[in-house]
């Protein structure tokens, strides 16, 4: 077996429990512990096994980015239920991510409809939007479009699905002409995604 192969080896990806070495070998370092005679992978990672200090510690493969209090978002309406939309997230502040994560966006509940006028429509399923996370309560990612840089950015009509147009905070079907209300980003049609 040559030292190539070796050290290839010792770079591999591990998984919690996975055995690493005997501690008469190494010693255990971050992300390990010991279990009888073995070091073991305490979490998931890359194993780094240092010949000089003949210690193993575990490096995260990367670290996720997890949506917090005062992040900008950039997601897509999954779902619409009443005075609540789903969010799936795809961006935070600006990077794009691997993970699934999901918010809530509570649609001002209190606003009322009042006689003869309609409730004003937020936003609509499939629509992409900015907004801002609010809290995180109860594992559940609060999302808010107040304010003029949050709201949707990007949007089709909901009858025929053609391209729409900005008219005075509503959107217009350039195809079949339905106008349509939106809370609208300020740079609602120019916002770029990486």
């Amino acid at each position: 077996m040559s030292n190539r192969f070796l050290i290839m080896e010792k770079l591999k990806a591990v998984a919690p429990g996975d055995k690493l070495a005997v501690i008469e070998e190494f010693s255990p370092s971050e992300g390990t512990y010991v279990n009888g005679s073995l070091i073991r992978a305490l979490k998931l990672g890359v194993a780094r096994y240092n010949q000089r200090k003949k210690e193993i510690k575990i490096e995260p493969l990367k670290k996720i980015k997890i949506p917090m209090v005062g992040d900008i978002i950039i997601g897509q309406i999954e779902s619409i239920q009443s005075n609540i939309a789903n969010v799936k997230i795809h961006y935070i502040n600006n990077e794009k991510i691997s993970n699934n994560f999901n918010g809530m966006l509570i649609l001002k509940p209190e606003i009322q409809i009042k006689r003869g006028k309609e409730k004003k429509i937020f936003c609509k399923l499939g629509d992409i939007i900015r907004a801002k996370v609010t809290s995180y309560n109860n594992a559940i990612i609060h999302l808010s479009i107040n304010g003029n840089e949050n709201g949707v950015i990007y949007t089709r009509c909901s009858s025929c699905g053609g391209n729409v147009i900005r008219i005075d905070g509503r959107v217009k079907c350039i195809e079949c002409g339905l106008v349509e209300e939106r809370k609208l980003a300020f740079d609602f049609g120019k916002a770029k995604l990486k």
